[in-house]
């Protein structure tokens, strides 16, 4: 039996044709649960009814776990916030009142500043550059992975969930399709509150807001923002598109989450568990490269669909945007040194 066909048929087991996830009767997860030696309670912020657009690979993660552990592990996973927003689970997982969380690297940096490094624009040129190279074992064997270790995180190695480029979405109160940095001229732009993404559209003459995730369908519908740049996913399984008059794909950087565990309790498990763990990460990982690319695809008509103009830009109009606020620019200089310049020259170099 193959790896392959095993994760499939596991996966199956957990969802509907559609890819839609079945939840299984309670006396089935007691069952499973009384018979497991360890627990792993895991929280993330997306769920069953947004999986069509932000691809979590969380179900096919649990599934392969499960099996490859022969039942000694149970992964208790809670979706939709239920255990708590991405500034808080890590927190959780650090106290020990759960074991694991998924959460985008933007929110991570609050944990361990090199993901920053991340963030920074134009950095990749692609997609699948940017996959490839965090799949690396030198990535692997870097800063990225050791520093959370010493801050109490397991990163699990391979396990990503990559909604892809962000795009700029610009509101309908302000009607207006960006194809240059000029473009953003007077627009309050919704930031996460990373330095990065402060610095970048300060290069711009946009006016940066601060304005936490929760808080921003409200902001485009009324007005305390104007544009925000985040991926197709959450902003398709938020509804936020629906605030949307435009949307321009600029490939500057990447709306990325990471999956990370308790060290404390990963290192306190047999190595049968963690490496059940770790093989179920890169299935699963597998498994969200290829159907975020699909839901990317569906994502774009269907926002083309509903009235919304979208934007491909062209090479030269790219090139544009990268000499405004590209990665070489000085004025990222002292947040490289601040998170790293070590980390940020390896992952230049990852990309050779």
């Amino acid at each position: 039996m193959t790896a392959t066909n095993l994760t499939r048929r596991k996966f199956l087991k957990h969802t509907t044709a559609a890819g839609t996830l079945v939840v299984a009767s309670p006396a089935l997860i007691t069952r499973a649960s009384a018979a497991a030696k360890h627990t792993l309670t895991f929280g993330h912020t997306f769920g069953a009814a947004t999986e069509e657009y932000m691809i979590t690979g969380l179900a096919q993660f649990k599934a392969a776990a499960e099996e490859y552990s022969e039942g000694e592990l149970f992964v208790d996973i809670h979706e939709a916030g239920s255990l708590g927003g991405q500034n808080v689970l890590p927190q959780k997982v650090l106290t020990g009142a759960i074991q694991g969380c998924q959460l985008s690297t933007g929110n991570f940096v609050n944990y361990s500043e090199v993901y920053n490094i991340l963030d920074f624009p134009y950095l990749f040129a692609s997609n699948e550059q940017f996959e490839d190279t965090i799949q690396k074992d030198g990535f692997r064997d870097s800063a990225f992975l050791s520093l959370p270790a010493s801050n109490g995180f397991q990163v699990v190695p391979g396990m990503w969930a990559n909604a892809g480029f962000r795009v700029l979405g610009v509101s309908k109160k302000v009607n207006r399709v960006v194809k240059t940095p000029e473009d953003l001229a007077g627009l309050k732009v919704r930031t996460n509150g990373t330095r990065v993404e402060d610095v970048m559209f300060k290069l711009t003459s946009a006016s940066p807001v601060s304005i936490a995730w929760g808080e921003a369908y409200q902001a485009m519908q009324q007005g305390a923002a104007d544009a925000l740049s985040v991926g197709l996913g959450p902003l398709t399984a938020t509804k936020i598109h629906e605030t949307l008059a435009s949307a321009t794909l600029y490939e500057l950087n990447f709306n990325c989450h990471i999956t990370t565990l308790s060290k404390r309790w990963f290192d306190g498990l047999p190595a049968n568990i963690q490496e059940a763990i770790m093989r179920a990460g890169l299935e699963s990982y597998a498994f969200q490269r290829a159907e975020q690319l699909k839901a990317n695809g569906a994502m774009v008509k269907l926002w083309q669909d509903s009235g919304i103009e979208v934007t491909q830009l062209q090479k030269s109009e790219k090139e544009v945007w990268i000499e405004a606020m590209g990665h070489q620019r000085s004025e990222y200089d002292g947040l490289k040194d601040a998170f790293g310049r070590e980390s940020f020259d390896e992952i230049l170099e990852l990309q050779a």
